[in-house]
């Protein structure tokens, strides 16, 4: 059993989903691959600009548990709802 929901009382994919792809849009990710694992989220896109020299590069984070438990609470507080 993964880890991702293990003390989250209402947690769903849809609000993971939401949460990170809220983190994709700040980070400017493109062509994002997102896999889950027992110690959370890989997360790998292009990140920079394209036009400019070197381009957009593939870059991997692993997003732990905790890292996504953070993330969630921070959009909940945006929202207005509590984790």
């Amino acid at each position: 059993m993964y880890k991702l929901f293990q003390g989250m009382l209402k947690t769903d994919y849809q609000d993971v989903l939401r949460t990170i792809g809220n983190y994709i849009d700040e980070h400017g990710f493109t062509g994002i691959r997102l896999i889950e694992t027992e110690d959370g989220l890989i997360l790998q896109g292009k990140v920079g600009r394209e036009g400019i020299r070197g381009g957009k590069k593939t870059e991997t984070y692993l997003l732990t548990v905790q890292d996504v438990k953070d993330l969630m609470r921070e959009a909940y507080t945006r929202r207005g709802r509590k984790l």
